[in-house]
């Protein structure tokens, strides 16, 4: 069983070198705008096709190297897959939506900029008098061993597992390169223990239903919530302003406002995975969950504001790798739709089971009554077990069920 994780290097540039990596970076960005903008009418996803019709162009009007020139043509293969999977799920929640409609109106675009480099081909690591040092290609030849810094622990990894192909990003607000390397670790696979069932939400960052009976529901910090109004007072504040300096102030505090949630969540997916050691997950699948509750909340732009800052997706990565590196289960995704909907008693499924779309859930058929998003965290699980045709989910999760009021842990 394997296990890959994304290890972040900063790397140390003299001026002309940090000028050779923007050149790089602008052309390879400019070369996946230009090829997403090229396939619109297509929207092909097949990698042949796309370096059939595109490759000699980026090669020649993107000064790009070989390698790079193919990697462009994945990209936006990968990119163009992740559209259509928004698209159809969309389609089949939404068909009539403007969104719906709208939808291939315009082309995709990368703002960011990003370079894909190939291991053992335009990039390479090497240890040298004990630091480690990277070797990258640029439009002007290869830049051989640029100081990396970066977490010993991820040092460890380039050393004992199998590197992936890095990414080159660039922080504009800093002016800083860093180097992204995947790493793959092999990790004994274990039986899972119990399964938990998770439902994400606003209200209540998680709530956790267990095959064992136990299920509760974490709150943020009240801290946490101060700090996120906080730096919301501030950049409102510093826009109004629309400075040079209110803007570089207003990267800074982004990059803060970030580490500090990305931080928050990582405590609350160890507190998910040590009180549950050896647990499969059950996760919802995410893919449309900003589309959906964007759409929901209409014209609530604060509502809309919280939607779209709230980072799900990142919760959800830390809870499947923690589970997998140190305990050896793997975690599942299913199929959020009418979690929190159906009675995980009789199974019926209506809108009136939530009243008023409120945190209470009365079941309108058989009168079984319990918090909405534990509800949803039951039926999250209970959609994996129904696989498992060998379990018996009435006496598995007949405790978790009949019991009212789930406590709270914050």
């Amino acid at each position: 069983m394997t296990v890959t994780l994304t290890c972040r290097f900063k790397l140390e540039l003299s001026k002309d070198q940090k000028q050779q990596f923007l050149d790089i970076a602008t052309a390879y960005t400019n070369a996946v705008n230009y090829v997403l903008e090229q396939n619109l009418k297509d929207k092909s996803t097949n990698v042949k096709k796309l370096h059939r019709l595109y490759y000699k162009t980026i090669r020649e009007d993107f000064d790009l190297p070989a390698q790079m020139a193919i990697n462009v043509n994945r990209d936006v293969s990968a990119m163009y897959k992740t559209l259509w999977a928004q698209f159809k799920e969309l389609k089949r929640r939404k068909p009539d939506s403007k969104a719906v409609k709208k939808f291939w109106d315009k082309p995709p675009k990368r703002k960011s900029l990003i370079v894909k480099y190939t291991y053992n081909r335009t990039a390479s690591f090497k240890k040298i008098n004990g630091e480690w040092h990277a070797s990258l290609s640029t439009l002007q030849g290869r830049i051989k061993w640029i100081p990396m810094k970066g977490w010993s622990k991820h040092f460890e990894y380039l050393k004992s597992c199998k590197i992936g192909d890095p990414i080159l990003t660039y922080d504009k607000s800093s002016k800083t390169f860093f180097l992204l390397v995947p790493v793959t670790l092999e990790v004994q696979e274990h039986q899972p223990k119990e399964i938990v069932g998770v439902d994400v939400g606003e209200r209540h960052i998680a709530a956790v239903a267990s095959t064992k009976g136990t299920r509760y529901l974490i709150d943020l910090p009240e801290e946490f919530k101060q700090r996120k109004q906080h730096y919301q007072r501030l950049r409102s504040e510093l826009m109004s302003k629309g400075t040079r300096s209110a803007k570089r102030k207003l990267a800074r505090i982004s990059r803060r406002e970030k580490r500090f949630t990305e931080n928050v969540l990582h405590i609350i997916a160890k507190k998910l995975t040590t009180s549950h050691p050896g647990a499969r997950f059950v996760l919802e699948d995410l893919t449309q969950i900003r589309a959906n509750r964007i759409t929901y909340r209409g014209k609530d732009k604060e509502a809309r504001r919280q939607s779209e800052q709230w980072p799900f997706a990142s919760l959800q990565q830390k809870i499947e790798y923690k589970a997998k590196l140190y305990y050896g289960v793997q975690s599942e995704k299913v199929d959020p739709s009418y979690t929190s909907q159906t009675c995980p008693r009789c199974g019926h499924v209506s809108k009136e089971n939530r009243p008023d779309h409120g945190e209470r859930f009365v079941c309108q058929s058989c009168g079984y009554e319990e918090h909405a998003d534990i509800v949803g965290a039951i039926n999250i699980a209970l959609r994996v077990l129904a696989k498992d045709q060998q379990v018996n989910l009435e006496k598995l999760l007949g405790a978790v069920v009949s019991r009212p009021d789930a406590p709270r842990l914050g």
